[in-house]
């Protein structure tokens, strides 16, 4: 009995440490595609002059219930880096360059190898690059969250510039303003927000 406890103690310490392996590497790679992103709205920045201001659009949740809309906020930052939009008009397409690699990235639409070489690039007449309803993903399924300042009201944005962040393993979070980009409260430290993985913004 005592060798057999000593085998069920030994495999729970196996399992846990397993499972913290796992729990750290997503972690890990949660902040390698937030930083990723992070030098693509960079590049952003320096040939539109601002980041993409979704700050008037709806967020899709964290948890993926049903396919992003083409005008939420994290379709519309994945439409932004892959040339589609500028920083304040989401209604006129552009054809602009794509600015990050999504071969590197988990999807909420899945693409092809097929798809991936040819997506981007303008069809039509006058050539348009195509709209595409789809969302950056973190390792635990979920979808990456994006807030900027409102094209209508930027007086109102008080963050020092976007927010972007990874709800965690637990997909949960409280989000922060819309309008001014900050969060009230104690939901950073405790509760849902204790887990977030937050961007850091480059220099």
């Amino acid at each position: 009995m005592l060798v057999v406890a000593i085998i069920v103690v030994l495999a729970a310490f196996a399992v846990a440490g397993i499972i913290g392996a796992k729990q750290r590497a997503a972690i890990a790679r949660a902040k390698a595609d937030l930083s990723l992103i992070a030098q693509a709205l960079e590049d952003y920045r320096r040939h539109y002059g601002d980041y993409p201001q979704t700050g008037a659009a709806a967020q899709a949740n964290a948890t993926v219930t049903s396919t992003v809309g083409s005008t939420q906020a994290q379709a519309l930052l994945f439409n932004a880096l892959t040339g589609v939009y500028g920083p304040t008009n989401f209604t006129t397409r552009l054809n602009g360059p794509t600015l990050i690699d999504l071969s590197k990235f988990s999807l909420e639409v899945t693409f092809t190898t097929a798809q991936l070489a040819t997506f981007a690039i303008p069809t039509g007449s006058p050539p348009a690059k195509p709209l595409v309803a789809n969302s950056f993903l973190d390792p635990w399924g979920n979808r990456y969250l994006y807030y900027y300042k409102n094209a209508r009201s930027t007086a109102s944005w008080q963050a020092p510039a976007y927010v972007l962040y990874s709800a965690g393993p637990d997909g949960a979070q409280t989000p922060p303003s819309v309008s001014t980009g900050l969060y009230s409260g104690t939901t950073q430290t405790t509760g849902t927000n204790a887990d977030n993985i937050y961007a850091d913004k480059l220099p």
